[in-house]
């Protein structure tokens, strides 16, 4: 299923169980623990009250009530993504600063499809790259223990996109001008 994104404010979220990716400004942890709770219990239709949230024990962000929702967290260049799911899910955002690909975070084949694109357009590509590349380890649940170059993803068009490494996501991109924004969840035809 594919995920909403929404920028506005949370009562003009439409009501659905529909995984969801909300972009707020950040105001630091505090703010975004009050604003996933109350993602959590729009989604599920319960009071903000009988959400609670925790750490697994890698620190990934987990809804540890009500049951059954998951929810993933980024933030940097003053902005927030907060996704809700019924099944795991992530995300990732980065702020577009022009720097060139990092090269040896890319596997071959990415590499290689990165030098056929005009060099002015490398380090756009690059970092929509690595926002799946995040987004996808931030889903196996332990993102440390993975080097970048393990990730291979795939660019499908211009929002579409998967990764593999120990499993396989199907990847939603968007680019915001100033940041490239990711969702990853799991690719249940795999």
């Amino acid at each position: 299923m594919t995920p909403l994104w929404h920028d506005g404010p949370l009562a003009a979220l439409p009501e659905g169980a529909a995984p969801v990716v909300w972009r707020v400004p950040d105001a630091g942890p505090t703010a975004r623990h009050t604003l996933a709770c109350a993602l959590v219990a729009r989604r599920a239709e319960l009071s903000a009250g009988v959400v609670q949230l925790a750490r697994s024990p890698a620190g990934a962000p987990r809804v540890a009530s009500p049951p059954g929702w998951y929810i993933g967290l980024s933030q940097r260049g003053g902005r927030s993504l907060i996704a809700v799911a019924l099944r795991p899910i992530a995300v990732d955002r980065e702020v577009v600063d022009g720097v060139a690909p990092l090269w040896d975070m890319l596997s071959a084949g990415e590499a290689t499809a990165l030098r056929k694109l005009d060099r002015s357009d490398q380090p756009r590509a690059w970092l929509r790259r690595w926002t799946i590349k995040e987004a996808h380890a931030k889903l196996i649940g332990e993102p440390r223990r993975l080097t970048p170059e393990m990730i291979e993803t795939s660019i499908l068009d211009r929002v579409h996109a998967s990764a593999v490494c120990e499993g396989r996501s199907r990847c939603w991109t968007r680019d915001t001008g100033d940041a490239i924004e990711t969702v990853a969840m799991w690719d249940e035809a795999a």
